[in-house]
């Protein structure tokens, strides 16, 4: 037989246990960088701008016309393009990225897809090897994608020349 006095201290507890007593958190962690005791993490301009004020200050890193009428793709497709060209960059340089890759922008216009960005020139890369480089990547993305691919990468002597701000 049960005890009534038994289960209603069950009943209590579990009630008891249930109940969430702490306030909810509605901190927005975007876009928002750690700082360092000694100041010594890099941003670029890029990363320096807060995520409000992307349209107004700050570009998206992916541009692209699929909305017009005589371009129209599907979305997924688009974003999995954009996937194997950043993971082919930085695969295919990678001891000349800057700054992990992220900042590789892909706009497109009409059928051609640009790519922009910054890589780290690295002495053993003549200009002979460089221009071998880029033309193999435009081609092979090119035939990849099945659109035309151009490749606007600039060379710098050092990732430091990047930095907008130390924090």
């Amino acid at each position: 037989m049960l005890n009534p006095l038994r289960a209603t201290a069950n009943i209590a507890t579990i009630a008891q246990r249930s109940i969430s007593t702490t306030p909810c958190m509605y901190k927005n962690k975007a876009g928002k960088h750690k700082a360092t005791i000694d100041r010594t993490r890099m941003l670029t301009y890029e990363m320096a701008q807060k995520p409000h004020h992307i349209g107004v200050r700050k570009a998206w890193l992916t541009w692209h016309s699929q909305n017009l009428e005589g371009f129209r793709q599907s979305q997924p497709i688009v974003l999995a393009q954009d996937e194997v060209i950043r993971r082919f960059i930085r695969g295919f340089f990678p001891q000349n990225i800057t700054i992990d890759g992220t900042e590789i922008v892909i706009k497109r216009r009409g059928n051609v897809v640009y790519v922009t960005g910054f890589l780290q020139h690295s002495r053993r890369l003549d200009i002979r090897r460089i221009y071998w480089m880029f033309g193999f990547a435009e081609e092979f993305l090119s035939i990849l994608l099945k659109q035309p691919v151009k490749l606007e990468l600039q060379f710098v002597a050092d990732e430091k020349e990047l930095a907008y701000n130390y924090i």
